[in-house]
């Protein structure tokens, strides 16, 4: 596939892999019309791996990680999952790091569409594909489209609740 490109889909369950030659942080959004979450249950990830019709599954650093969607278990007012990545390592970019997504059939198995996004530089975050609601029939989108502001910026975007990162705790003072 390439960027903006869509497939119709052929089977109700679908799974998104997406590979890299580093170890990433997969995740998914489940969107209303608005296109954004309805709470922060609709953010699909390792800590939180299960939501309405949308699964994480986890490569354990042996296989890529997934996102699987069961296109009929998805609730109404939902017409859009969005599949991100970004690279489990604090602060690295895309550079160099070329993800490629792998539309299958999560039952059987056959691969329904390939994308990897071109020319990713200072990218920390991206949203690779979209699962999407059409007139009644669901398809897979090509996006590609990259974050500078991580995860948290991607989140923030479809309307999650980020909490920010704890301050730390100041060190000890040494007793005069």
């Amino acid at each position: 596939m390439t960027p903006g490109s869509n497939i119709p889909l052929s089977v109700a369950r679908v799974a998104v892999d997406v590979a890299a030659p580093v170890r990433l942080d997969v995740s998914g959004l489940l969107l209303t019309a608005d296109g954004k979450v309805r709470s922060d249950e609709d953010f699909i990830f390792y800590n939180q791996p299960t939501g309405p019709g949308v699964t994480y599954r986890s490569g354990g650093g042996s296989a890529p990680d997934a996102i699987i969607v069961d296109t009929a278990a998805v609730p109404p007012g939902i017409e859009k999952i969005v599949v991100t990545a970004s690279p489990d390592a604090a602060g690295q970019t895309f550079q160099g790091i070329e993800p490629t997504a792998t539309v299958k059939d999560a039952d059987g198995g056959a691969t329904l569409a390939t994308f990897t996004p071109p020319q990713l530089g200072s990218e920390t975050a991206l949203v690779i594909v979209e699962i999407y609601l059409r007139n009644g029939a669901w398809k897979a989108r090509a996006v590609g489209q990259g974050y500078a502001n991580g995860l948290a910026g991607i989140a923030t975007d479809f309307g999650v609740s980020v909490d920010e990162e704890p301050a730390a705790p100041a060190a000890p003072v040494a007793a005069p």
